[in-house]
């Protein structure tokens, strides 16, 4: 058993967000199971659609469409990740996203006409390595380096053209069926020309549950500094639920409520990772 393993949006950084606290869950599932042998190296693709709505802070909702595909090596303690998502946007021209998955406003100008805009976004390479429990008293520690590619659109306002580098650390502890956690990350956001874009730091606090065997819940609060100076701190709640079907596949459905302007009012999707060996 095993799932692919970081954002204030139900589109972009719901995916990314589910994809990490997965891989919380599957360690809290595997250290649930002492005499599980450790898994070897794995590839795993990772495939989901998602939509969300929200107004951002402007008089105007938008809405996201979205579809993310994601590649995973994991080997022992390390774990590598691309993913590219395919994106329909449907508003003003307001939103973009940045390497965590956060929308960021770029133009509020409401007096231009709706548009919808699709088109692939922009490439976000993580890699993470995980220090077990066993060496720290039963705590886990993952460590994240998060990068964006900017080969989407900047013209057609589907990128900032600029790459963001950025870093989480991950703090979990599993006891019994339940594996609270708590992550912390900071992203260094490229600045285009002509827009204010803010530094931001994000924190994520929440537990899984092992319903079952082959059952993962999660239930997360949600926050991200203010990466613009035309949109608040995001604040949300997130919940997925993942069933674990056989060795290779996982089908997880997944939600987010907003609890401020800086996040879309609700989401909703759902992902199917399959490990290619």
């Amino acid at each position: 058993m095993q799932i692919s393993k970081p954002c204030h949006s139900t589109s972009l950084g719901a995916f990314l967000a589910v994809l990490t606290l997965l891989g919380l869950a599957m360690s809290s599932a595997f250290a649930a199971d002492k005499d599980a042998p450790a898994p070897d190296w794995q590839l795993t693709g990772t495939f989901g659609l998602s939509d969300s709505n929200g107004n951002y802070g402007t008089p105007v909702n938008t809405d996201v469409l979205l579809g993310l595909s994601t590649l995973s090596v994991a080997d022992g303690n390390f774990k590598f990740s691309a993913s590219i998502p395919y994106m329909r946007i449907a508003g003003r021209g307001l939103v973009i996203f940045d390497a965590s998955g956060n929308p960021i406003v770029i133009n509020r100008r409401t007096s231009l006409p709706p548009d919808v805009r699709t088109g692939w976004g922009d490439v976000n390479f993580s890699a993470s390595y995980t220090i077990p429990p066993s060496v720290l008293d039963d705590f886990e520690i993952r460590l994240t380096g998060v990068t964006k590619m900017p080969i989407g659109s900047a013209r057609r306002r589907l990128s900032t053209g600029e790459y963001d580098f950025g870093a989480s650390l991950d703090i979990s502890r599993q006891f019994g069926i339940w594996g609270p956690f708590v992550t912390v990350g900071y992203l260094d956001l490229g600045k285009p020309a002509g827009f204010r874009l803010y530094n931001t730091t994000s924190v994520s606090a929440g537990t899984s549950l092992m319903l079952r065997d082959n059952l993962v819940a999660v239930a997360s609060y949600e926050f991200d500094s203010a990466d613009s100076p035309l949109v608040p701190a995001g604040h949300q709640l997130f919940g997925s639920l993942s069933w674990i079907c056989n060795d290779r596949i996982t089908l997880t459905g997944y939600g987010s409520v907003g609890l401020s302007a800086g996040s879309p009012d609700a989401g909703a999707g759902f992902l199917i990772s399959y490990a290619l060996n």
